[in-house]
């Protein structure tokens, strides 16, 4: 196992544009996220693909009268970036998610039982950075408090 924030290769992986939202880079999730993982490019790639097209269906009816995720942000808040960091924030947080859980399911050993609760609440983690960055993006304000019980 080795970070997938700190390994030597760098994936070059881009998830293209769209017409409503930004590029994403595989090489900026590694870089933000920093958790154990020995997952492929392939791999990683597959999970932000499903993240991001949850996203986008999560987001799509709040993003589309604003003709994209520029257009929500520069009316919401004032400039174009915070749309796109909240939008990376939340598919890149629900990729980790879905690797950790991933993760979880491989390492179900008794021997393991303290390792799987550190997974588990990096897990739980990446799910409130998600919903956290939904949640802003659907409100232009927090509306909920979320914590982990």
């Amino acid at each position: 196992m080795q970070f997938v924030g700190n390994k030597d290769d760098i994936y070059g992986s881009i998830l293209p544009a769209t017409t409503l939202y930004p590029e994403l880079s595989i090489a900026e999730f590694q870089r933000v996220f920093h958790f154990l993982s020995n997952e492929t490019e392939a791999g990683i790639l597959h999970h932000a693909r499903v993240a991001r097209i949850t996203v986008n269906q999560e987001l799509l009816d709040t993003v589309k009268p604003f003709n994209g995720l520029a257009g929500l942000s520069l009316e919401r808040f004032d400039e174009t970036e915070t749309g796109d960091v909240l939008y990376k924030q939340a598919v890149f947080a629900l990729t980790a998610n879905n690797l950790v859980e991933n993760q979880l399911s491989m390492n179900a050993t008794v021997e393991a039982t303290d390792r799987q609760e550190a997974i588990q609440a990096k897990a739980d983690h990446c799910l409130v950075q998600y919903r956290q960055a939904i949640d802003l993006l659907l409100n232009a304000k927090a509306t909920y408090r979320f914590e982990i019980v």
